[in-house]
């Protein structure tokens, strides 16, 4: 007769093995992609989210400046909400900064209480999303800037060329796409076309198609 202890050790092991085939299966699908990147992206702004309202300001010290927009569209609110997965009123309190050199990416901070850490990848299957998606390295935080427990990165935005053919290559190849692309008009960045998918630790990838473009 099996003991308690025993069922719950071989289920843990089982669980394990389970998570570690879809680690395995999620790497090997990224590096084995072909006619790659396919859509080729170019990072131009990092979206952080925070409890600490004074974190605006503080960037300001390092650098960074505040942009400020003369109107507002809060019709796209309620989009960008969607997208960020966030609430409304946080997008609409949203602070945008330019960064102090020309290949800084632009930054907005999201003020709001932060729920638990969600999952994280290893290493290798972030390059081979990254690399072979959309064309890049692994991004990170402008210099002087660091991740913590009170600041997460909520999203990556890469400018792209052109979101209705690029929804049709992530789809076509099985990439996840978490928000059907959609035209709105903000501030920020005037009207553009927008949509997303997910890197593999859960950070959300807005690809954005601006007019400007």
């Amino acid at each position: 007769m099996q003991t308690p202890n025993f069922r719950r050790v071989l289920t843990g092991l089982v669980l394990a093995s389970m998570l570690f085939g879809c680690t395995g299966s999620t790497d090997a699908q990224y590096a084995s992609l072909k006619d790659v990147p396919l859509a080729p992206a170019r990072l131009h702004a990092v979206t952080l989210v925070t409890d600490d309202a004074t974190l605006s300001q503080l960037l300001t010290k390092k650098g960074f400046t505040a942009m400020t927009f003369a109107s507002n569209y809060p019709a796209s609110d309620r989009v960008e909400a969607s997208l960020w997965s966030v609430p409304e009123p946080v997008v609409a309190r949203a602070a945008h900064l330019k960064g102090p050199t020309a290949d800084t990416p632009d930054l907005r901070v999201l003020v709001m209480e932060l729920a638990a850490k969600g999952r994280e990848a290893d290493a290798a299957t972030n390059r081979a999303f990254f690399r072979n998606v959309l064309g890049s390295d692994v991004p990170g935080l402008p210099l002087g800037i660091e991740a913590t427990d009170g600041v997460r990165v909520q999203v990556w935005t890469y400018l792209i060329p052109n979101v209705v053919e690029a929804n049709k290559r992530l789809r076509a190849n099985d990439i996840p796409v978490v928000f059907d692309p959609v035209s709105i008009t903000t501030a920020y960045l005037g009207d553009h076309k927008t949509m997303a998918i997910r890197a593999p630790d859960g950070t959300i990838v807005e690809l954005v198609e601006t007019a400007a473009q």
